[in-house]
């Protein structure tokens, strides 16, 4: 990785200071962020308002679709694996 003498600077103290070589402890932090990263993808944050409505909407009555119950009956132009 290319970095700046100050970064590089930065980031060697950082490591030092945990005992760790600078492969390390740039491995171990960028692994961490990357989780971090990872975790947030997969997590839908919503406000108390949209949770409601969306509660609101599970808990409301079924809706008929006859547009989709009829798509949902036609055998697929995908072929089965």
């Amino acid at each position: 990785m290319r970095v700046s003498e100050r970064q590089e600077r930065v980031l060697r103290a950082a490591a030092d200071l945990n005992g760790e070589t600078l492969t390390g402890f740039v491995l171990s932090v960028a692994t961490e962020r990357a989780e971090e990263v990872l975790e947030r993808a997969q997590r839908i944050n919503l406000s108390s308002e949209a949770f409601k409505r969306f509660t609101g909407a599970l808990d409301a009555p079924i809706e008929e679709m006859p547009t989709l119950r009829r798509y949902a009956r036609k055998q697929s132009p995908i072929p089965a694996r």
